[in-house]
Parts: structure tokens; C-alpha cells; sequence
């Protein structure tokens, strides 16, 4: 019987992880089958499990209506099936999933307000932020990603043989097994990572690639790329995996600016010395209203609300807080 390879249990691992608990018993004598098949299986397992348990608490699960599926035909597929070795159908396997597909995908596509989860055909997680839209294609020799815009954060599934590239506008990234995000701006690309090390550089650029650890951030594009040690600053920018808005000491002008891009509804800030006020804390995603009353509560702010539009304002005489917090939510 042939080895089942890595990139193989990687796949089977993601589809355990992302079943419904409790399982049937029908599927614990099924997963302890599959487990006890190869040595490989449970650290696999574990990883899949962590990286799943890391976008838990996601807004929104699933694919968007919008993404296009159209698996590639695969030339001599192995009678063993996906999950061979432990009993099990790949029938079975793809159930496992609860709606959530497995297939290659050509592209992906989030609205505004959509934070998504999706297992990709490799093992690979990704989190898909408002507003994005990225092209995966998964060849034999490499696994390449086209964010054509917005952000995505990505959990990589180990195979060095299969190099894992994302690619946004010139910018490049590179990781085997790791966790990193990307974000495209018109100028560059904006890189972070949370686990392991990642290549970074500019196609068609003399300069050398940088090479990017845990907790380091840096921006690849026309300026040569300065990486950051900050793993602070790394976990807030990415608190949207949670649907929540990391202050972090910005301006209420910026976050401001943050509560825009997942909602319908905006926030105006009307005085610049209001804007300016540094704040603490996190917030939900999807409550301008929640935010902009607590704003109000600690500023001595006004608001008014005309349609889609939250205007803040200073009153007159109001005493400004220096400091943001909701007593809901921990930082």
C-alpha cells in the first residue's frame, strides 16, 4: 500500500477539525481508526485544530454565496481515497465539513461587514477580512494566492515541496508552514506574522527579500521594507479575526475610519481636536451606534444621526477623557 503523504493528512486533519462536536459515535470510532493508522495523524490534528480554534469566534462561517467553485480534475487518483488508512470514505470526509467547501477554488469574495473562514484544499486556513477578494490556485509544484484586494490572514499547512506564495499587486510572500496576513494597499502590502517565518519581497526589484519572524511587521512597496518586531501591535491589527476593533491608543479619527470599512452605516467626526483623542479598549465590528454612545459617554460628545451617518461632535463645555474603555469587552 503506498505512503500517504503529508500533504494528505494535513487535508484529512482539516476536515476533523472542522466537524461539528460532539461527534456521533459512529465518527469517534472513525476518527480513533484514523488516528491510530499513522504517527502523523494526531500532531495534524492538533495543528488543524489550533489553527481553526484561532478564528472561532469569527462574525460569519462558511463560504460567501459569490465564491466559485470549480475543482480541477485530478489525474489517477488513489483508490485509498482522502482519508485511506483509517476506514473511512472521502464521501464521509467531505460531510464532515457541514456545508463548508474543500474543493480548489478560483476565487473567493467577502462584502463589507463579512469576516470569513475558509479551509483550503492544501489544509491550509484562511480568514478573509471586509471587503477582499482573493484567486487561489493549487498546482502540483506550488500554491499560489492573487489578493486582489483588502486583507487575509492565512494558517499555512506545512509542505515543502509545495511552496505557499501570496501575491498582492508586486508585493510577494512566501511561507511552507506558518501563519502570516496580508493586507493590499495601493502602495504596497502590509505583512504580519503570528507563527513562523515568512519571505517577503518585490517582484521585478533588485533589492533582497526580508525575512519575517513571529511578531514582526513590515510593508513591502516602493520604499525599501523596515520589519518591526512588535507582537503587540501585530495582535490588534489582526483582532477582526474576532469581529472586534483593537483602539490600541489610535485616534478616534482612525478608528473611526476602521468602523467604516465593515459598515453601511459611517461615523463622521465633525471637530478635529475630537478626532484627535487617543483611545482604549475593543469593540465590535458591527456596532457604530454601540461605539459612537460610549464615545459620547466618555467625551461629553454629541450625537446626531441623519440616515446612514453618525455625526460626532464636541458640546460646548464638555470635559474631555483621556481614556477609552468598555467595561464588556477585555483587551
Amino acid at each position: 500500500m503506498p505512503v500517504e503523504t503529508s500533504e494528505e493528512i494535513e487535508i484529512a486533519a482539516s476536515l476533523w477539525a472542522v466537524k461539528e462536536r460532539p461527534l456521533s459515535p459512529e465518527d469517534e470510532v472513525a476518527l480513533r481508526a484514523w488516528l491510530s493508522g499513522d504517527p502523523r495523524r494526531r500532531g495534524a490534528l492538533l495543528r488543524a485544530q489550533a489553527g481553526w480554534a484561532a478564528l472561532s469566534r469569527a462574525k460569519a462561517l462558511g463560504p460567501s454565496e459569490d465564491w466559485q467553485v470549480r475543482p480541477k480534475p485530478r489525474a489517477n487518483p488513489s483508490r485509498r481515497g482522502l482519508l485511506a488508512g483509517g476506514g473511512i470514505a472521502a464521501g464521509l470526509a467531505a460531510a464532515a465539513l457541514g456545508g463548508l467547501f474543500l474543493l480548489r477554488k478560483e476565487e473567493a469574495v467577502t462584502t463589507t461587514g463579512e469576516i470569513r473562514r475558509l479551509p483550503m484544499s492544501d489544509g491550509s486556513i484562511a480568514a478573509i477580512n471586509t471587503e477582499s477578494r482573493i484567486r487561489i490556485e493549487m498546482t502540483d509544484a506550488e500554491r499560489k494566492v492573487d489578493l486582489v484586494q483588502g486583507e487575509v490572514w492565512f494558517k499555512v499547512a506545512r509542505n515543502k515541496a509545495r511552496p505557499f506564495v501570496v501575491a498582492a499587486g508586486d508585493a510577494r510572500i512566501q511561507a511552507v508552514g506558518t501563519a502570516f496576513s496580508v493586507r493590499r494597499h495601493d502602495s504596497g502590502a502590509e505583512v504580519l506574522v503570528t507563527e513562523g517565518t515568512v519571505k517577503a519581497w518585490l517582484e521585478g526589484d533588485d533589492r533582497p527579500a526580508v525575512w519575517l519572524k513571529a511578531g514582526d511587521r513590515t510593508v513591502i512597496g516602493d520604499r525599501a521594507a523596515k520589519v518591526d518586531h512588535a507582537p503587540d501591535a501585530v495582535d490588534n491589527a489582526l483582532a477582526w479575526r474576532e469581529g472586534k476593533i483593537a483602539l490600541a491608543g489610535k485616534t478616534l479619527s482612525a478608528v473611526a475610519e476602521d468602523y467604516n470599512r465593515y459598515n453601511q452605516v459611517k461615523i463622521v467626526i465633525r471637530d478635529a481636536g475630537l478626532g484627535n483623542e487617543r483611545l482604549l479598549g475593543r469593540f465590535s465590528t458591527d456596532d457604530p451606534e454601540g461605539f459612537s454612545d460610549a464615545v459620547a459617554q466618555a467625551f461629553g460628545a454629541e450625537i446626531t444621526r441623519t440616515g446612514s451617518v453618525i455625526y460626532i461632535d464636541v458640546k460646548k463645555n464638555a470635559t474631555a477623557a483621556t481614556e477609552l474603555r468598555n467595561p464588556d469587552i477585555v483587551p
